[in-house]
């Protein structure tokens, strides 16, 4: 249900023990929050929310007056496509995950039985399917392949052994792969799957709750597998032992993030404390943090994302405020460098208002442009009326400068020192027959060289298209290319001056 303030808690300075501070900063937003649902007002929710392919971002949210559920897009730039398609309502607590063409999948819990529902692009049903007949939970992710991995546990009895398994599926419901069992025990020795992500190589990092005993603690753990099903990583720890709501992001090159919340009681009732731990590629722990600033008096529902070089956010529900702010309801957000070390301070998401934000779902696409989705109470003549859906832009500090290239027209004047880097991009529509990318520049004028890359920055080693000749005229001409952002690169293999650069698509 939505979140309303339903206690406070009278702090201590004693309570304030362990607070990480860092350098004061604000992720820049790309814009103001935008309402998604806006053709009926009220009773929105949003229920999951994913990076795809390119930049965009695809939102699952819900439309209780009119008893329909949507899929909907949204570009780099924060706002809304206009076209969204009506989908079946997803199981419960169900995981998305986008793939690499924008088809994208749905896995949860349906009563007693995993449920798991595979769309194209434009919301047609692909597949809905139990990967087991007597499957208890599942969640699901996206491979770079088409194809789609699925962690489920089975049986959905509670008197017999209960098995952690994960199987690889055509987006069309047919096993590709044998059936891997990950983890099997009595029925309250384990839990999940909790949560599943993949990445470029088809590597799989797979969360789950797992307890030696009815009376031990419960730890959330995670291991790595290869896309043939081969362990990568003996099962770690990955969340402490008490932690709730663990959900894990990984990023195209296989480093991910792992984010939590435990409660601490206190004599009132209790405290809630954000936490985050960092991985490598290998599934080495890198950093270990606590997110929040200031406490938390209720359920802080975490969600959290990962940009390609390690550097993820982690926004929940701050509902006490933010450090510097006022001690109000808030949705917070909060920078992390890939080791753990913060970024910034913790920020508010939503603008200061009488709404009270909840169900916090955030998305973040390589480069480091995330957007988080929430649940916004409406306001009519100052009484409460309903519920709205919203979704909110920014970039992380870290990013580079990024120059917006418009359709077929010219940057002029570029310049560029020794191993220098300069980045542009160009939004490409669905439907494009062509897209010519060129760079021209005066003889004698240097040497920069034109890297291209769907959905990420270029560097040396992560490109698409390369035309690597001698000057700075360069040319690139790409058939049938994907929608969403495309990222042009000019790097200095010498200083250069007086380059332009072009980048025009053409429909059929």
């Amino acid at each position: 249900m939505p979140h309303t303030l339903q206690k406070r808690l009278w702090l201590s300075l004693a309570c304030l023990s362990g607070l990480t501070f860092a350098p004061a900063g604000q992720a820049a937003p790309l814009g103001d929050p935008v309402m998604v649902n806006t053709e009926r007002a009220g009773n929105q929710t949003p229920g999951l929310f994913a990076a795809g392919f390119n930049g965009e971002k695809l939102l699952i949210w819900r439309d209780a007056a009119a008893n329909t559920t949507y899929a909907q897009r949204i570009r780099s730039s924060g706002i809304p496509f206009l076209t969204k398609h009506p989908i079946q309502l997803p199981p419960t607590y169900a995981k998305l995950s986008v793939g690499r063409t924008g088809n994208f999948v749905l896995a949860g819990q349906t009563g007693t039985s995993g449920m798991v529902m595979a769309y194209d692009r434009n919301g047609n049903l692909l597949s809905n399917f139990s990967p087991t007949p007597d499957t208890l939970n599942a969640v699901a992710s996206m491979d770079t392949d088409g194809h789609m991995t699925v962690a489920y546990t089975y049986p959905n009895v509670f008197n017999v052994p209960r098995n952690l398994a994960i199987r690889r599926f055509t987006a069309g419901g047919i096993p590709i792969a044998p059936e891997i069992i990950v983890a099997t025990g009595p029925v309250d020795t384990i839990s999940g799957p909790n949560s599943i992500a993949t990445d470029n190589a088809g590597n799989i990092a797979l969360l789950w709750t797992s307890q030696s005993g009815p009376s031990a603690p419960a730890n959330v753990v995670m291991q790595r597998f290869s896309r043939a099903g081969a362990a990568l990583t003996p099962v770690i720890t990955a969340a402490e032992s008490g932690g709730s709501s663990a959900n894990i992001a990984m990023e195209p090159g296989g480093k991910s993030v792992v984010a939590w919340y435990k409660s601490f009681p206190n004599e009132l009732d209790y405290t809630y404390i954000v936490y985050a731990r960092s991985f490598d590629e290998n599934g080495n722990p890198t950093g270990s943090t606590r997110v929040n600033q200031r406490l938390i008096d209720f359920y802080p529902e975490t969600t959290v994302a990962i940009a390609e070089n390690g550097d993820f956010v982690v926004s929940w529900i701050a509902s006490l405020g933010v450090i510097g702010g006022p001690r109000s309801s808030t949705l917070a957000a909060r920078q992390f460098h890939s080791n753990g070390t913060p970024i910034t301070d913790e920020l508010r998401v939503d603008p200061p208002q009488i709404q009270f934000a909840s169900r916090p779902r955030m998305a973040m696409d390589p480069v480091g442009n995330f957007a988080v989705a929430w649940t916004s109470g409406s306001y009519t003549g100052g009484s409460e009326t309903g519920w709205d859906v919203m979704v909110r832009t920014f970039k992380m500090d870290t990013r580079p400068p990024i120059t917006q290239l418009l359709n077929k027209q010219p940057a002029q004047g570029l310049t560029g020192d020794a191993d220098s880097w300069r980045y542009y991009r160009l939004t490409v529509p669905s439907g494009i027959r062509q897209l010519n990318i060129d760079m021209t520049g005066p003889v004698g004028g240097g040497d920069g060289d034109m890297y291209v890359r769907f959905g990420g920055l270029p560097s040396l080693t992560a490109w698409d298209h390369r035309p690597y000749v001698n000057g700075s005229n360069e040319s690139v001409g790409i058939s049938n290319p994907p929608p969403g952002d495309v990222y042009i690169a000019i790097h200095g293999r010498s200083p250069y001056a007086s380059v332009g650069l072009t980048a025009g698509y053409y429909y059929p």
